[in-house]
């Protein structure tokens, strides 16, 4: 049984700078029953603007047993971004996937803390994720789809409690007309398709890594008290870094997550 605690999400900056990229990240931690091994898991998503491939994204994972704070228990090599970035094509933002197993921890509060280097400059920004689920095993259970499957696919029922006709928090909207709506860049509505996506994948049911969950519950917080006009003119930068995390869980390509459907 999962004990989700809160998401975190942070972002610093070594200099002031207006163009600073929205990043958010998550931490999954599962043991592979096979090795006895922790594996050790997660993504970044980096909004901003400039060229992707001048990015350079770092995780570490760290742990923190006592008084004396945190320390590193794992450092991942960094990844450039024209390695293993995905670019969402509805926000612009890339996810860069993070896995490694190693040792098992004394397990005390754990987090991870990402860097991401902006061109050849010595700027950097941080995001960081408190992992607060119990360490299981490692299993992946059915397959995900992505919005469009759910959106109009003929024949497809939504698993309850989900209802086409419910009205999707204050968008005014069911969910069946959010869908149906075009995004044109409104953080809101490319939010929505991600997170209706999720939810609807969840319910079938399908798993969804501790990091996953995080990011659909913040969304979930978020869309409480937002609606159709909170992100005008391109605003909501962080809501779609969310956006972007859940998109690559609904494609089957976030680390530890189910796969595709075929």
């Amino acid at each position: 049984m999962l004990l989700l605690l809160p998401f975190l999400f942070a972002l610093q900056h070594s200099h002031a700078q207006p163009a600073a990229p929205a990043v958010s990240s998550t931490l999954d931690v599962c043991v592979d029953e096979t090795t006895g091994k922790w594996r050790y898991s997660g993504v970044v998503t980096v909004l901003g603007k400039g060229d992707p491939a001048a990015l350079a994204v770092g995780y570490r994972v760290q742990n923190a047993v006592n008084r004396d704070g945190y320390a590193d228990a794992l450092v991942l090599p960094k990844i450039a971004g024209t390695e293993r970035g995905i670019i969402d094509p509805a926000t612009g933002a890339t996810t860069f996937l993070f896995s490694a197993d190693a040792a098992p921890l004394i397990l005390g509060t754990l987090r991870n803390t990402t860097s991401v280097q902006v061109g050849t400059g010595a700027t950097t920004y941080a995001a960081g994720a408190a992992y607060g689920a119990q360490v299981c095993g490692c299993p992946v259970i059915g397959c995900v789809r992505t919005q469009g499957y759910w959106k109009s696919k003929p024949g497809v029922v939504w698993s309850a409690p989900y209802d086409r006709d419910a009205q999707f928090f204050l968008s005014g909207l069911t969910w069946q007309q959010l869908f149906n709506t075009p995004p044109r860049g409104n953080a809101y509505i490319i939010l929505a398709h991600q997170y209706m996506a999720a939810r609807l994948n969840t319910a079938v049911p399908t798993s969804a890594p501790a990091g996953v969950q995080a990011v659909y519950y913040a969304a979930q917080e978020w869309f409480a008290s937002a609606t159709l006009d909170t992100c005008p003119n391109g605003a909501c930068a962080l809501q779609k870094t969310w956006a972007a995390t859940l998109d690559t869980y609904n494609n089957g390509l976030y680390p530890g997550a189910p796969q595709h459907c075929d």
